[in-house]
């Protein structure tokens, strides 16, 4: 029997350099807006619980921590795949890329980018590495139009929540 460990870890632990699948079995992204603005909304009182007016930005370090619930991994022949957390990590995979277009700063939009994916001889290859769901989230990254029609219901939820926080 392999041993389950749990560690707490960070957004940047969790997606920074990493490249995961999600198996067959798993459900399709089906997040709907309520649960998009629920997440938004505890991300938000979470740090306003910490923050001061004049903070520095670095201060947010110190500021209290989000438990986003459990995430498992699962570790087949050297591919990571989540097992629980997936419509979690699409979410934040959205927010993030939403983030990204907001950025001025070409340093701040490299360490989110770091984020959303990793980047091979000149290809972009997500965090989430579905490759059913790769030209929408290439569109969105990219800022450029996708259409919907005949996508499977992942990819129509993920073009929804990404236009609800657009």
């Amino acid at each position: 029997m392999k041993e389950i460990l749990g560690k707490a870890k960070s957004i940047r632990e969790l997606l920074g350099g990493a490249k995961y699948s999600i198996d067959y079995y798993q459900r399709e992204y089906r997040w709907q807006t309520k649960q998009m603005a629920e997440l938004i909304n505890d991300l938000t009182s979470k740090f306003c619980e910490s923050y001061k007016e004049g903070d520095e930005r670095g201060a947010v370090e110190g500021y209290g921590h989000y438990f986003l619930g459990s995430i498992i991994i699962s570790d087949r022949d050297g591919q990571k795949f989540i097992i629980d957390g997936q419509q979690r990590c699409t979410s934040l995979t959205l927010l993030l890329i939403f983030l990204h277009h907001r950025l001025q700063d070409e340093e701040e939009k490299k360490q989110l980018a770091d984020l959303i994916f990793s980047q091979r001889y000149g290809k972009r290859s997500f965090n989430l590495d579905v490759p059913d769901r790769t030209p929408c989230m290439e569109a969105l990254y990219t800022g450029e139009s996708f259409d919907s029609t005949d996508q499977l219901e992942s990819v129509v939820n993920i073009l929804g929540r990404f236009a609800d926080i657009y």
